[in-house]
């Protein structure tokens, strides 16, 4: 068996030797004088389609004014709707609400008082138990919103605990958002 192997290797080698075209696929070519040699690229080309871009309109401010809700509207483009995949949604959540140092709390403060305050679906569901919770999900763009001027808009307000009780002053804090893309 042994010479059987060494013999078809001489063969091989031989063959090699007396022929003229020797095609390889390597990246490392060698070759005698008199030797013509064909090397082979495997070409492949990758297109991914690049992730669509999203712009969720969120208002830099909410003046509280009355003891009515204010309005808290949220934007997003013809456009960037358009580019929402089928199956998804862009959707906006509560990450943080607070004031200063403070956190985890729907509160403003004027720096020696706090004023607490909810944000609520529409100015008709104004029960404390009605109120969105740190965490939980504001609105969703789906794709088929009714879109006014090339804009979708989607409301939700804010209202204050005790508006009437507050003493005089302006009390200011944060609310921050979560934005991402997710399934339906």
């Amino acid at each position: 068996m042994r010479n059987l192997k060494k013999f078809a290797a001489m063969g091989l080698s031989c063959a090699l030797m007396m022929g003229s075209v020797l095609n390889v696929a390597a990246a490392d070519v060698s070759l005698k004088e008199g030797d013509t040699v064909n090397g082979q690229t495997t070409v492949s080309l990758v297109k991914e389609n690049p992730a669509p871009t999203f712009t969720v309109g969120i208002p830099a401010s909410v003046n509280i004014t009355s003891a009515d809700p204010a309005q808290l509207t949220f934007t997003m483009s013809e456009e960037s709707l358009n580019a929402i995949p089928d199956g998804k949604k862009v959707s906006v959540s509560i990450a943080d609400a607070g004031y200063g140092d403070t956190a985890g709390k729907f509160a403003l403060s004027n720096g020696t008082a706090e004023a607490t305050y909810g944000v609520y679906g529409s100015k008709y569901s104004t029960r404390p138990s009605d109120a969105y919770a740190i965490g939980d999900l504001l609105v969703s763009f789906y794709g088929n919103e009714k879109v006014t001027d090339g804009v979708a808009s989607i409301g939700r307000v804010v209202k204050a605990d005790d508006f009437d009780g507050i003493a005089a002053g302006t009390y200011e804090g944060f609310i921050t958002f979560n934005i991402d893309v997710r399934n339906q």
